[in-house]
């Protein structure tokens, strides 16, 4: 029983301080256009947010040149909008959305001909932002769609938004890039004060200190019970010497006055006795 004790301490020491140690800032979530980390910086999109959607497109030849699918892929940030659209048939973007797939297949007419005709249009439903996420860097954004999801990579860039698709290897997971400025890590907010970041500090390194000491004194020392705190007779001190500080500083920085001692009696065998 006291072995199984002394290896779940270990693993919750070992938990602890690789927690502390490997712990990396994630760039939270506010809305679907803002993502912040906890020192004020952060991913802004908002100033892409316009009326219409930014396109990328690309093509497929398939059957030995005898089809080709033109595809286009339609991105809205920010704000899920209404996709305007000529059919209902074969159209899964009929609600307001922000990712969309247009897919026109065309067939080629005749053996020699070089005509291709439109034969099939589709628009696939690709994603919302109202059920987004930002990836922990804050680089991307995860639309999910069932069991397939579509990533748009954030670019910083010298351009007010330009989609291209970026990779169509995995089918259940397309992704697309967005080059803009608005994409680019910029400070959202003056972010923590100095002074709470130093308390922040002050605080983990004593946590830390604390979890390394217990497991130093635990498991390499053989301390049992409130031994296993380390420097004891200082942690047992502490509001002593908390008052004390507290009592100086009242008093202006100024020792407190000492009563006088109280005068000692003569030694009747002393000379001055005599």
């Amino acid at each position: 029983m006291n072995s199984s004790y002394n290896l779940l301490f270990g693993f919750l020491c070992f938990s602890f301080i690789t927690f502390l140690t490997n712990a990396a800032d994630v760039c939270v979530k506010k809305s679907a256009c803002v993502c912040e980390f906890s020192n004020g910086t952060g991913i802004d999109i908002s100033t892409s947010n316009v009326s219409t959607f930014y396109p990328a497109q690309t093509y497929e030849i398939k059957k030995e040149g005898a089809e080709i699918l033109l595809t286009t892929y339609y991105f809205h940030p920010c704000v899920d909008i209404l996709f305007k659209s000529n059919t209902t048939v074969n159209n899964t973007c009929t609600d307001p959305l922000s990712v969309c797939r247009h897919v026109d297949t065309y067939v080629k007419q005749g053996n020699t001909s070089e005509l291709f005709k439109k034969e099939t249009t589709s628009y696939d439903f690709m994603g919302k932002n109202s059920v987004s996420q930002f990836s922990a860097e804050g680089d991307s954004i995860i639309y999910a769609n069932g069991p397939s999801s579509t990533v748009v990579l954030l670019v910083c860039a010298e351009t007010d938004g330009v989609l291209q698709i970026y990779s169509l290897a995995e089918p259940n997971k397309i992704v697309l890039t967005f080059y803009s400025k608005s994409a680019c890590l910029k400070q959202l907010d003056s972010g923590r004060s100095v002074g709470s970041t130093l308390l922040i500090i002050f605080f983990s390194c004593i946590i830390f200190y604390l979890v390394l000491g217990i497991c130093t004194k635990k498991f390499l020392m053989g301390a049992t019970g409130i031994e296993v705190i380390p420097n004891l007779g200082f942690w047992s001190d502490l509001p002593n010497l908390v008052k004390d500080g507290w009592v100086f500083l009242l008093n202006g920085l100024r020792l407190p006055t000492r009563a006088a001692a109280p005068a000692a009696s003569p030694d009747r065998n002393s000379y001055d006795s005599i």
